[in-house]
């Protein structure tokens, strides 16, 4: 399984000091967060804003490269675009709910779309969150957390 850090360009010394300071240990905000786009950029970007908030993260290019990870691994938090070539954030959901039971909890939604009426009913019933891009790091550092508040997501180990 591959694990990405990304360290963050700084713009000043401040910056660079806040950036730069060791890890600690894990802790209980700390969790395994994968990252589900086609757009390498939307993935970078995703992956730097939930690193910066201490969580460890997995990306994946396509749904079917997510299925393989989930497969292998064991995430806290699944961020996933609803719009994919090979297999769509929806399908993504549903095929998740169907091999592992009760981990649909852990999906978000991100979307740059107007969702059409199916997809707008879809992501209604299944009482997913949603990010809309384009998204502010501090949005996405809040919905994760919610999920995580709401006990959607077991405690780390």
């Amino acid at each position: 399984m591959m694990v990405t850090d990304f360290k963050l360009t700084a713009r000043n010394k401040r910056q660079v000091a806040v950036l730069t300071r060791p890890r600690l240990k894990a802790n209980a905000s700390e969790r395994t967060i994968l990252i589900v786009d086609d757009e390498a950029e939307i993935r970078e970007t995703l992956a730097e804003i939930l690193t910066g908030a201490q969580h460890r993260v997995v990306t994946a290019s396509s749904g079917r490269e997510a299925l393989e990870r989930l497969a292998t691994g064991t995430y806290d938090v699944i961020l996933t675009d609803i719009r994919m070539p090979d297999l769509d954030g929806p399908t993504l959901y549903q095929e998740i709910e169907q091999r592992w039971p009760g981990k649909g909890g852990r999906v978000i939604f991100v979307t740059g779309d107007t969702l059409a009426s199916a997809l707008r009913d879809f992501v209604s019933e299944s009482g997913r969150p949603v990010i809309e891009k384009p998204f502010l790091p501090s949005e996405v550092r809040r919905v994760v957390a919610e999920l995580v508040a709401n006990g959607e997501v077991a405690p780390p180990d």
